[in-house]
């Protein structure tokens, strides 16, 4: 597959964060946003079945936090738009 190559500009606070995420890992910061990026596209993917909140849980039968509003308005048309369609 080709790569493409990409600068983006960030806040100071992104920027440290990022770099702390780096080093907790022992990866780069190229990996640490390829790995968010996976995650995005996960939460997108299960949108199309209607799942709109992404959770955390120590025990999987109790849900510790979610995480809601994390794509854009237009997600979340696309999931009430799949669920009315099943």
């Amino acid at each position: 597959m080709a790569k493409v190559r990409l600068n983006i500009e960030v806040s100071q606070d992104l920027a440290e964060l990022l770099d702390n995420l780096a080093d907790n890992e022992e990866t780069t910061k190229a990996e640490i946003v390829r790995r968010a990026l996976s995650v995005l596209k996960a939460f997108d993917e299960q949108i199309e079945h209607g799942r709109t909140h992404i959770g955390f849980a120590s025990d999987p039968t109790k849900l510790d936090a979610e995480m809601v509003g994390i794509l854009s308005a237009s997600s979340k048309a696309k999931a009430a738009h799949m669920k009315r369609a099943s």
